[in-house]
């Protein structure tokens, strides 16, 4: 009688432990990847004026699985301020937004570019719209090796989300978001006009985790487009 019980509780154990297994796939699964556009895709790099930058990018979410496309147009009007224009879609239905940039600390020497994008987000997934407002304050430093160009960059995203929904099982709410972000951007000789960059986006509260990899264009009125 004592193998029998023995045997009927680790069958319960099993059970419970697949029935809870199973559950938290299908949520993990059926989420909605709500503030899954919370990308930064920046360095401490500001424009001359009249000189424009494109980043197109790819977001894999990492916890809910799923692919967003994005676009940001930057534009330089300052020797320390910039502005930035974004969009995007696909696991989250749509996204768009802009950000201010402020970098009073250049990028010289041993010295580190220091500053921070402000700006406001609009998030729509599904029955879920969220308004953020939100910080990314960033340090980038340009290395050079041989003839190729890293800029890393971190960056530690704070935001305050609004959401509001026609789904009754939704709580509207306004809460904080924090993450912690690493990312570089590279230049390859001879192409100066066309780069790379990618970053990870951890979640440290109420955002989500995502890999990206995109490319930057870079252009000006006169002169259009040029790889070089």
């Amino acid at each position: 009688m004592r193998y029998i019980s023995q045997s009927l509780n680790f069958r319960s154990s099993f059970f419970s432990s697949a029935l809870s297994l199973l559950a938290f796939v299908a949520i993990s699964f059926t989420a909605p990847a709500w503030a899954a556009y919370y990308g930064v895709l920046d360095n401490g790099e500001v424009l001359a004026a009249g000189r424009y930058k494109l980043t197109t990018d790819m977001q894999a979410l990492t916890k809910n699985g799923g692919i967003n496309a994005g676009a940001a147009v930057d534009v330089g009007f300052q020797e320390d301020f910039g502005i930035r224009a974004l969009i995007g879609f696909g696991k989250t239905d749509f996204y768009g937004g802009a950000m201010v940039k402020w970098m009073p600390i250049p990028d010289l020497d041993n010295q580190p570019a220091i500053g921070v994008n402000v700006g406001i987000i609009y998030g729509k997934d599904e029955d879920i719209n969220d308004l953020t407002f939100r910080a990314e304050p960033l340090v980038s430093k340009r290395v050079v090796v041989d003839q190729t160009v890293f800029t890393p960059y971190v960056s530690a995203p704070v935001n305050v989300r609004v959401r509001n929904s026609n789904d009754p099982d939704v709580k509207e709410e306004t809460r904080m978001a924090f993450q912690l972000v690493l990312g570089s951007q590279l230049q390859i000789a001879p192409y100066k006009n066309l780069q790379f960059t990618g970053e990870i986006g951890l979640d440290l509260d109420q955002s989500p985790g995502y890999v990206s990899l995109g490319a930057v264009w870079y252009f000006d009125a006169q002169n259009g487009f040029s790889l070089n």
